[in-house]
């Protein structure tokens, strides 16, 4: 079912930070948190899991940081 603009206007409010899920009025609190769940990518009911923390592994150097800008001449000139 399409959300309509009221539980959409939730929604927007929720994922700006300017409310809560708890500031949802109760008629509309279930479709809020679905479309919000929905909207933000997550796929399943159960505990969300921040994977956004990524780390560069040890081992592996980062692109880029070893680059020697100097300007080179040519032999002889």
């Amino acid at each position: 079912m399409k959300p309509n603009t009221r539980i959409l206007d939730y929604v927007t409010l929720v994922q700006d930070g300017v409310l809560t899920l708890d500031d949802v009025p109760q008629d509309v609190s279930k479709e809020v948190t679905k479309w919000t769940r929905y909207l933000s990518g997550v796929t399943d009911n159960g505990m969300v899991k921040d994977t956004t923390t990524q780390t560069q592994p040890d081992n592996k150097p980062v692109l880029g940081t070893n680059f020697d800008l100097t300007a080179t001449k040519k032999a002889g000139e």
